[in-house]
Order: structure tokens, then sequence, then C-alpha cells
């Protein structure tokens, strides 16, 4: 019996010193693997720091200093490193003066770029419009990109040399001398903006994409401004040299459709348009578009409405493509039945006749910001930032109730991350073996990577 009971004490003792063993070998493990864990949970967090800190915010109250402290608040959240950039959207509603006052006083050291909007603005958080006004800003912070932002009075300087002196104070405010920036984003007054593009070009040569729209009002009554750092512009314009090593995707398109109408200008100044085929332009475009401007042939005045999905489309030659730079016609004049149109153009310009309607026009929100991820190849998880344009007489074309859906085609294309846009009076793109030009009717999108 002694025996027996000595063997069940061994066998015990085996037993536990093996349970023991067991849990020590567990815990070395699990330590092990936490020690792992930990490891790569690092990794993680450190492929997760962003190369571009952004922060965005809206706002719509009636006060200015209320709106402007809404989007500061919002646009603020989880944002770690001091502002160096800020770009404004506004529609005229609100006094800018006192919003850019607001701004410096809440980031002291950033370059502030924008102007004003007609009638709504958006972000990632939708279409933006009240009685009271509306506006957007977008915060930007990064080692890996330098801002400068310029600005200069057309009033002044006359449009080319507005164009030289803004683009040079942007290099000046980037700290850069002689760089070449990788793309120019531009927010002008309406009316000369193919001699600011010259002026720009000078400086910097033809081949840097210049991207953006004319600032716009609610009524085309010339009540739109521009914005260069603290200065407030009613005719003049504001620039933003970008230097990067990241990859910036860029798209500009019009997106209407091509009819079989088509010839050449045989008589133009500046943005009228005389004669198409040594015929006065007004009768050959009503014949275009099967009489849409009868009753404006014998009274003359603006056809903006009217002339929407039926623009004129300047024909561009590359060497391996061809593009099409819509433009909208404002005006009958007579008793000459020319056309005063939102664009320059000149005597043997090939012209054609676009159509289209409002869904073609809306669904651009959707393939317009595709094309710019496109452009660079950029992957929907690298996207940092985006900055929407979009014309404000194709806006009015949309039903108003439709005009929500823009910011969700968006972000159908972009994901969760900030953009932010504008509604524009005439818009800035770069097109491939032509150079930067000036439209109408068009949308543009500038989208920022990560990488």
């Amino acid at each position: 019996m002694k025996l027996k009971l000595e063997a069940k004490i061994v066998v015990i003792f085996v037993i536990l010193f093996s349970i023991i063993g067991i849990i020590v070998s567990i815990n070395i493990k699990e330590d092990k693997i936490l020690k792992v864990f930990s490891k790569t949970k690092g990794i993680v967090e450190k492929n997760k720091e962003k190369t571009i800190e952004v922060g965005y915010g809206w706002g719509t109250l009636k006060n200015p200093k209320e709106a402007i402290k809404e989007a500061i608040d919002h646009a603020k959240i989880n944002f770690k490193d001091g502002v160096e950039y800020v770009i404004l959207f506004s529609t005229v509603d609100y006094n800018l003066t006192k919003i850019i006052k607001e701004l410096k006083n809440e980031f002291p050291n950033a370059q502030i770029y924008g102007g004003t909007s007609m009638l709504a603005v958006i972000t990632r958080d939708g279409y933006h419009t009240s009685k009271n006004g509306s506006l957007a800003l977008l915060i930007v912070s990064s080692e890996k990109v330098k801002f400068g932002v310029g600005g200069a009075d057309i009033e002044k300087y006359g449009a080319r040399e507005a164009g030289k002196e803004a683009i040079k104070e942007a290099i000046k405010n980037a700290n850069k001398k002689k760089e070449i920036p990788q793309v120019i984003l531009m927010t002008a007054a309406p009316g000369k903006e193919e001699e600011i593009i010259e002026g720009i070009e000078e400086i910097i040569g033809k081949n840097v994409p210049i991207i953006g729209g004319s600032s716009g009002d609610n009524d085309l009554s010339g009540k739109w401004k521009q914005v260069a750092n603290e200065r407030v512009y009613s005719n003049g314009v504001s620039l933003t040299a970008v230097y990067t090593d990241l990859d910036i995707g860029i798209a500009y398109e019009a997106g209407y459709l091509r009819s079989e109408s088509k010839g050449k200008i045989t008589n133009a100044t500046g943005r009228v348009i005389y004669e198409i085929n040594n015929m006065p332009a007004a009768e050959v475009y009503n014949r275009w578009t099967n009489g849409i401007i009868n009753q404006k042939l014998e009274e003359g005045g603006t056809i903006l409405s009217e002339t929407t999905f039926f623009p004129l489309a300047k024909i561009l030659y590359g060497n391996t493509t061809i593009h099409y730079l819509s433009i909208h016609p404002l005006s009958v004049n007579l008793p000459e039945k020319s056309l005063t149109v939102f664009a320059n153009v000149k005597k043997d310009d090939d012209i054609l006749l676009m159509h289209g309607n409002w869904e073609l026009l809306l669904n651009r929100a959707q393939s317009t910001p595709r094309k710019a991820l496109i452009s660079k190849n950029i992957p929907k998880e690298k996207i940092a930032f985006g900055i929407y344009t979009f014309c404000a007489g194709t806006m009015l074309a949309i039903p108003e109730k439709e005009r929500p859906k823009m910011p969700l085609l968006i972000k159908s294309v972009l994901g969760d991350v900030p953009f932010i846009g504008t509604f524009t009076f005439g818009e800035q793109g770069f097109l491939t073996e032509i150079g930067n030009r000036h439209g109408n009717l068009a949308n543009s999108m500038v989208v920022f990577s990560n990488e």
C-alpha cells in the first residue's frame, strides 16, 4: 500500500511539473507573440503616417465671423501640425475681408488662396448653400509639399503683367528661385484669362499645368472676388505655385457630345465671332441648333440659358490628339448678328457644335475625378485631398434638387478623403499636346497623392 501511495504521489508531481512547464512555455510564447505584434503594430502605425495632413470645414451661418469659425472648428479636428496653406471658396454673401482677418488670426503662418463661388460650395460633406451664403475651406500642412501664393491687381498692371507679377510673388513666397513648380492653381476675375495665362507662361514656360476657375457671383453682377493671402481683389488674379515630388493628378473636360455641324471662323475679334463660313455667326449657330435663338436674332440680347446645352467648341489639333475646347455663347449682337462668347477666338479657328443634357453634365462629377486619378495612376488609398472646379453655367442647368448628388459622385471615386469645390465663370486647364487653355462650361479636378 505504501509503495502504491508513493507511486501515486510521484505521478501527481510529474503531472504538476508538466502543467507548470506548459504554462511557462505558453507565457514565453505569448510574450514573444506580444513583442512581435507590438513591433508589427509600430510598423503599421509608421506606414500610416501621412505625408500630407489635411482638414476641411464649411459654414452657412449669417454672421461671417461665426460662419468661418464653424468651418475652422471642423477643419481643426485631429489636425496636429501648424497650418501652412488654406484654400477658401465662398459665395459673395460674406465680407471676405472679415473672413481673411479671422483666418489670419487663427492661422498666422498660413498662405491663403481662393475666391468666390456662385450660389454654393461643395465639400466631402455635401453641396452647401443657404439664404445666408456658404463658404468652405481646406487646410494643409506637409513637409513634402511647398506652396507659394501670389496675387496681382489687373486694374493696376493689366492682365498679362498681372499674371507675371502674381506668379513671381507665388514663387518667392514658396521660397523658390529658379525652380519650376509642378502645378499652378489659378483663380482670376472673368474676362482676361488668356492674357493672364500668357503672363504666367512668360515666367515659367508652357509645360506647367495651370488649373482653376474664374471667380463667380450669384447673378453676373460683377461682385466676384479673388483672395491672395491678406489681399482681396475685385478684378485680380490669385495663384498658387505647388512644389512637390508627390504625384498630382489632373483632369480638365467639358463632357459634351459632338455634333456633325462644324465650320471655320472667318471673322472674329477678341471674344466676338462675326462670321462662320463667311455668314453671320448668329444665323449659322441658329441653323445648327434648329432655331433655339430665333427670337434673339430679331431682338438681340443674352442667350446664356438657351445655349448651355449647345456650346460651340474650338477644335485643337495636337500631334496625336484632337481636343474640343467648349465655348459658351453669351449674346447676339445686332445689327450684324454676331455672337459674343466667354473665350477668345480668332479667324481660321475650326469650330464645332456640341450638345448635351443635365444628366451628362452631372455625371462629369464622377468622370473627371476618375480621369485625374488615371492621369498619374494614383490608387484610391493614396489620395490626400482634391480640388474640384465646376462651371456655374452648367451647375444652373442641373435641376436644383439634383445638385446635391455632385459631391456624392466625387466621393464615389475619391473615397472618404477631404475635397473642396467651387462654381466658376470660366475654367482653365491643361490639354495634352496643346498646353494651357481657358474654356467655358467645363470642369476640372486636382488630386494630391500621399506618395
